[in-house]
């Protein structure tokens, strides 16, 4: 059974931001003023970039759960993780990974092997399109655990309004649904939804 819902984790201020821009306004100003520029020029460079570093550090800080807490599902700056641990040996994982990404359109199986998986997402309103990571590890004999990686196809964004968490709830639920027998994937909203005898395993990684 699922967990139940968890809180919002905490928003926080993303840094990495401000650390590129900071300095290059400083170098605006001070190549403006050697150059001659006019001073409201210079500022307004400066204020420009600032901005664009506080804009990206606020949204980009901001952590989003799972759609239901399941998986272990957290996601920072448009960034998700995830985990899920079934019980099976890899090679019934690597078919249900492949039977997944022939039932369901949306995402398109690029690699497939006992390590692992990657996948795409296609694009939505939300987002341009996405990379899923998938790494197999061999538990106990006949179990297999599955971290779930899944960032934006454009490198620079920061906010995909829940997308990837979505998606890594779809995709897991799926590949659940499939390791356990259980039948056709079904989508998202037509009945049981994928994911109902899901297995977390804890925490993600850090995204």
């Amino acid at each position: 059974m699922h967990r139940s819902p968890s809180r919002t984790p905490p928003a926080r201020f993303r840094w990495s931001p401000m650390l590129w821009l900071l300095p290059a306004s400083l170098v605006l100003s001070f190549v403006g003023t050697w150059a001659g520029m006019r001073w409201w020029v210079v500022e307004a460079g400066v204020a420009a970039l600032l901005t664009t570093g506080l804009v990206l550090g606020l949204f980009g800080g901001r952590r989003a759960p799972g759609p239901d807490g399941a998986y272990g599902i957290r996601s920072l700056a448009a960034r998700s993780g995830g985990r899920l641990g079934v019980e099976a040996p890899v090679e019934d994982v690597v078919a249900a990974v492949r039977r997944t990404g022939e039932q369901l359109p949306r995402f398109t199986v690029v690699e497939l092997s006992r390590a692992g998986a990657r996948l795409t997402a296609s694009a939505t309103v939300q987002t341009w399109g996405e990379h899923i990571t998938l790494r197999f590890h061999p538990a106990d004999p006949g179990r297999t655990e599955i971290e779930a990686r899944c960032t934006p196809h454009v490198r620079t964004t920061v906010v995909d309004y829940g997308q990837g968490a979505r998606d890594l709830h779809t995709l897991l639920g799926a590949i659940d649904l499939r390791v356990a027998g259980a039948g056709p994937v079904q989508q998202p909203g037509s009945g049981e939804q994928p994911g109902a005898r899901s297995r977390p395993t804890g925490s993600p990684d850090q995204v």
